[in-house]
């Protein structure tokens, strides 16, 4: 039985982050904004950090013109998940999912793959691999943040 949405909100995303979710979003036939909040389940699901004492609070970059905003719906269960994984990890739902981007992207491509009747094309994955690289520091910097487990 599907939950009713309850509510509609917007995530100010990465614009490379952003390009990916929508060539994968055609490619898997799944809407951009599912692909989003799978991308934070993952990035919850490998997260090993308990409740954070103090002020670690973090946002994204504050660059506007590289921004794009994505548009998704929540439900009752969702609401409430995300707002513990906000206080939990004191970042956005937004950086969440970045985050998911940065260390999860392949997996969550792997998890989709079998949606498809045709192989996906080797530049998706090379171009996801040159973002990678161009955020490795955030990358090194986000498992320890996180204490990701990489399984």
């Amino acid at each position: 039985m599907n939950e009713k949405i309850i509510r509609h909100t917007s995530a100010n995303v990465d614009v490379d982050f952003y390009d990916k979710l929508i060539v994968a979003s055609e490619i898997f036939n799944i809407t951009e904004d599912v692909i989003f909040k799978d991308l934070i389940q993952i990035t919850k699901q490998y997260s090993n950090i308990g409740y954070v004492h103090g002020l670690l609070s973090e946002y994204q970059d504050h660059s506007p013109d590289s921004w794009e905003t994505l548009y998704y719906s929540l439900n009752e269960n969702e609401i409430e998940e995300y707002g513990k994984a906000r206080m939990k990890y004191k970042i956005s739902t937004s950086k969440l999912a970045f985050i998911g981007f940065c260390l999860f992207w392949e997996l969550l491509i792997f998890m989709y793959k079998e949606r498809l009747k045709k192989s996906i094309k080797k530049d998706f994955f090379y171009s996801y691999k040159k973002f990678k690289e161009k955020y490795l520091n955030h990358i090194e910097y986000y498992i320890i943040r996180l204490n990701i487990l990489l399984k």
